[in-house]
């Protein structure tokens, strides 16, 4: 039997393991640092555009912490990406 985990603020991990979590409060998974730039990084160290299948990866395997709503928008909004 598989144990249920409530997501909460603060809580961090990769993405895939954080949206398998109970999120009740609707909290917001924040990638950190910002998906655009994970994702633009890599296609710089590639040298050519990701494929669907490494965004995928990157996206999921990438730190996200949990937070309201309004601290998400707000952290986008100064960074100027998301």
């Amino acid at each position: 039997m598989s144990q249920v985990i409530n997501l909460k603020v603060g809580d961090t991990g990769s993405y895939a393991e954080l949206a398998t979590r109970v999120n009740s409060e609707g909290l917001v998974l924040l990638h950190i640092p910002g998906i655009s730039a994970l994702l633009t990084r890599a296609e710089s160290l590639k040298g050519s555009a990701l494929t669907g299948i490494e965004k995928n990866r990157i996206t999921d395997s990438a730190p996200v912490v949990a937070t309201p709503k309004s601290v998400a928008e707000a952290t986008i909004r100064q960074r100027g990406y998301e």
